[in-house]
């Protein structure tokens, strides 16, 4: 494990080696100093960047239907810098609300979308939840020019999880994790995304992808209180090879996430939440029960059926 916060990287003894810390007596004193990075996320469609006020079309199984992106956020864990060599590259995450640092690990909150404008203001779906601030970068300090690849885990570590629900309201947990849960009782989403969906026929809908885990704890408990992991984690994993820290991004493909979906969904009553009908929208609220989260678990790499990742098979992340 090589994530640190900068506060803890204050207190920590002197250690001489790949990276030599200032104050080190001894050593090679022409080794080279961590410096500040910068490693951004952007969504994507055909290869162009999108956002609150663009239409991707072009989806749905007769590539007829369209999509208006309402909310994506999703949580970043175990970053790791790799060498040429295929050694890891030791970093620090900086401190703020959108990077938390405990003894149980660290988590990092990616948030592309607003909650003011076009597709992802308030009104575009039913049940919209996007917040007003937004976080497209994790931040910290490293070897830079030393990187060659990168990986990194979609969710919020099980320990983390387990640490914070334990010991925190839903409303007293620190940022970034006081957003993204099921319920304290059932833990985090570790991937959100809403969007508005509307057929060649003008018909609309919405859709609905939350990605967490699932069979975490008793009904009438805390989530994790009586085991250390869930049942099935459902954490994606990515892995960028050949990727340049200074220049490059990661992106989630929006067309890639939604292959092979039909587009057809339930439609609730917003008072009562009971089934009232069936049209355009996709549902998948990490369910083997519900149709779409099949296709859609195959686009992150997630085995369905144990809730392992794969990180070649995620389709979903790609390096920019």
């Amino acid at each position: 494990m090589f994530l640190t916060s900068r506060k803890a990287l204050l207190t920590l003894p002197c250690l001489c080696g790949a990276v030599l810390l200032a104050g080190c007596d001894g050593g090679d004193t022409d080794a080279p100093e961590p410096t500040a990075f910068s490693l951004s996320f952007a969504a994507t469609a055909d290869g162009k960047e999108v956002g609150c006020t663009d239409t991707i079309t072009g989806v749905g199984p007769d590539g007829k239907h369209s999509v208006g992106v309402s909310d994506l956020r999703f949580y970043v864990s175990n970053l790791r810098f790799i060498d040429a060599d295929g050694g890891a590259i030791e970093l620090t995450l900086d401190e703020n609300d959108f990077q938390y640092t405990s003894a149980a690990g660290s988590v990092a909150l990616i948030d592309l979308t607003s909650n003011t404008e076009g597709s992802c203001s308030d009104s575009s779906v039913a049940f919209a939840e996007g917040t007003a601030r937004t976080n497209a970068a994790i931040t910290g300090k490293t070897l830079v020019a030393n990187v060659a690849s990168v990986s990194f885990d979609v969710g919020v570590p099980q320990a983390v999880m387990k640490d914070v629900l334990a010991n925190n309201t839903p409303e007293g947990a620190p940022s970034p994790l006081n957003e993204m849960y099921w319920s304290w009782a059932t833990g985090y989403r570790h991937f959100v995304m809403n969007f508005t969906v509307k057929t060649d026929a003008a018909e609309e809908g919405d859709g609905y992808m939350h990605i967490g885990s699932r069979n975490c704890g008793p009904a009438d408990g805390l989530a994790l209180e009586d085991r250390d992991t869930c049942e099935f984690v459902n954490t994606p994993s990515v892995s960028l090879p050949d990727f340049d820290l200074a220049k490059g991004a990661v992106v989630v493909d929006v067309k890639k996430v939604v292959a092979g979906l039909d587009f057809v969904a339930p439609i609730y009553d917003t008072e009562t939440f009971e089934v009232i009908g069936e049209g355009p929208g996709v549902e998948c609220h990490s369910s083997p029960m519900q149709p779409d989260c099949e296709p859609i678990f195959a686009s992150f790499g997630i085995n369905a059926s144990t809730g392992a990742a794969d990180a070649s098979a995620n389709l979903a992340f790609l390096a920019r």
